[in-house]
Formats: C-alpha cells, sequence, structure tokens
C-alpha cells in the first residue's frame, strides 16, 4: 500500500498492466495518439473524398486546433459543456466534429455535412455511442487508461478509414521516456523507490516529444498492454467512484461527467485559489481547457476544475479528496 507520504491524487497514470486477452476496439484503426488519429482522418478526407473545411465547436482543445488548422481549414460553431449550440452550417463537401464533454452524449448539430466526427475521449466505450449516428469516432486512449501513447478511430457507419504510417522516431522516443516516467512512478507510490522529479521530467520530455508529430501508428507496447486492460470493469469503477465522490460533494456545482468530477465555481479567481490549495494537498486536478474565445467559452472555462475518479481511487481516497474540497471552498466562500 502507498504510504501517506507517497499518497497523490489525479496526475499521470503509472506503470499497470491488467490480465484479460480481448481485441478492444475491434476494426478500429490505432494511432499515437487521439489528435493523430484526427488529423489522419481529416487528410484522408481531404485526398479521398474532397473535404475542404471541417467545423469544430468553440470550447475545445486548442492544441488540437492548431494541428487540425494545418491539414484543413477550420471553422468554428459555439458549442460547450454548457449544453449550448449554434447551429453549424456546413457546405457538402465540409465535415463536422461534436466533442462529448466529460462524457455526456454531445449535442449533435442537425447539419453534418459530408459527415458527423464525434470525440468520445472522454468515455471511448460509452453505451450512448452507437445512437448518435457519427459516420466516424475516434479518441485519446491514454486518457482513460494507462498508456504511454495511443488513439483509437473508427467507423460506427463502416466507412473507409486510412490506415497508419510507421510511428516517426520522435514520436517513439516520446513513448519511451513516458513509458519509462510510468514504470519509475509506479515503483515510487509502491515502494518508495526513486526520486519524485525524476519521472515527472520523464514525463514533460516524452510530451514534449509528442508535440507536431507527423500522424503514425501507436506504439508496439501500447497495443500490446490494451489487450491486457479490463476496460469495462475499469469503466463500471469509474462510473462508481464518481458516484461516490458526486454524493460526499453534494451542494457544490457540478456539471454531469462520466470522465471524473466536474467542479463549476462562482469565479475564475476561486477556482485557482482552490486549485492550489488541492495541488498543496498532493491532489492534481486538470483545467480542461484553456480556451481562449469566445468570452462565454473563456469564461466558463476558467471557473471549471475536473477531479479524477478512476480505478486507481478508492473510497477513502475519494473521501480524502472531498474533504480538501469542501475545507478550500468553504474558506474561500467565508473571504
Amino acid at each position: 500500500m502507498t504510504a501517506d507520504g507517497r499518497w497523490e491524487s489525479g496526475s499521470a497514470f503509472p506503470l499497470v498492466l491488467g490480465g484479460e486477452h480481448r481485441r478492444p476496439f475491434d476494426g478500429g484503426r490505432f494511432f499515437g495518439s487521439g489528435r493523430q488519429a484526427l488529423a489522419a482522418l481529416l487528410a484522408h478526407g481531404r485526398d479521398a473524398s474532397g473535404w475542404t473545411a471541417v467545423h469544430l465547436p468553440t470550447y475545445y482543445c486548442p492544441e488540437v486546433v492548431d494541428d487540425v488548422a494545418a491539414v484543413l481549414d477550420v471553422k468554428r460553431y459555439a458549442a460547450s459543456p454548457d449544453g449550448d449550440l449554434a447551429e453549424p452550417a456546413p457546405g457538402d463537401t465540409e465535415v463536422v466534429v461534436a466533442v462529448s464533454y466529460f462524457g455526456q452524449p454531445p449535442a449533435v448539430p442537425r447539419s453534418r455535412g459530408r459527415a458527423l466526427i464525434v470525440d468520445a475521449t472522454h468515455d471511448p466505450v460509452a453505451p450512448w455511442l452507437s445512437t448518435v449516428g457519427a459516420e466516424v469516432a475516434f479518441a485519446s486512449l491514454r486518457k482513460t487508461l494507462p498508456l504511454p501513447d495511443g488513439g483509437v478511430l473508427w467507423s460506427p457507419a463502416r466507412q473507409p478509414l486510412p490506415a497508419p504510417a510507421p510511428a516517426t522516431e520522435r514520436h517513439l522516443a516520446g513513448v519511451g521516456q513516458i513509458l519509462a516516467a510510468m514504470a519509475l512512478k509506479a515503483a515510487y507510490l509502491d515502494r518508495g523507490t526513486g526520486d519524485k522529479q525524476t519521472y515527472l521530467d520523464l514525463y514533460a520530455a516524452g510530451e514534449a516529444c509528442f508535440r507536431q508529430c507527423a500522424p503514425g501508428e501507436m506504439s508496439a507496447y501500447s497495443r500490446a498492454a490494451l489487450r491486457t486492460f479490463p476496460i469495462d470493469r475499469w469503466r463500471a469503477r469509474r462510473i462508481a467512484n464518481i458516484a461516490t465522490l458526486t454524493a460526499a460533494l453534494s451542494g457544490l456545482d457540478l456539471i454531469p461527467s462520466t470522465f471524473g468530477v466536474v467542479l463549476r465555481f462562482p469565479s475564475a479567481e476561486v477556482r485557482d485559489l482552490v486549485r492550489a490549495g488541492l495541488l498543496a494537498r498532493r491532489i492534481y486536478p486538470a483545467v480542461l481547457w484553456d480556451v481562449a474565445e469566445p468570452e462565454h467559452d473563456r469564461e466558463l472555462a476558467g471557473r471549471l476544475l475536473f477531479l479524477h475518479a478512476d480505478f486507481r481511487s478508492g473510497p477513502a481516497d475519494l473521501q480524502r479528496v472531498a474533504r480538501a474540497v469542501r475545507e478550500l471552498s468553504l474558506a474561500e466562500a467565508s473571504c
């Protein structure tokens, strides 16, 4: 068991392997990341089917938007976790991406142009995925699974999909660094072996390698590890953990989620103060995402904080997180 001095909640996954032997996402194409999967799909559509533009929600990961813009003309339509939707107007050669925010079914535009593409990163095996009518779906697998790299592209409508090119040397170098970081983190958490800063530096170096890599296939390690994961059991554990943490945070403003627990604070200033307090207690929340514009999305993004509740957490961990959030939120409310 992890000693209290090494206890933490959230942050990157340590190295974990399962004991199953299955082929998840059967028929899917596996890329180095979800971002690479989307870029490869759009390049394939551009070259094979004449796609000329892609419509993306305004509330979306800025790094993904930048990468997509290098492949295809980008147009934006208003959509966010608040459930708002301003209908895009795609032409016959344009496609639409809808995002599942925090694992919830996306607000699907009526006008979807040549194809509807769904980003299912926050819950890639959600039961609703077969009901939204997407031609293609994709996900970054390492957001919900302990993998050093990996994204998947699949077609509920059985559309042709691009085959990944061989992974670049830069990408594989990043995989090696992150895999080393995961192994060192597992040893540190389990036995106190090594130095925390060493694996944090390796994670950062690996992420730096991934930036601006050309789309290529997922690493051999991640393909093999994925087949050992009890994905459905881990998802069920996550859903149960979310319910536990949600109950423990009753009365706070939460956004529905099957990815983790999403807190909505009254202001960005309060969010940032609570976040700093959680980091000091070794609770590592995430900001999804640092959206710059429009004003509604920037204001909303500044007030949201994501708490991990995946299979790594047990009841005691969740209660510890809830107590910290309540104490810090109460302290800020009284100021």
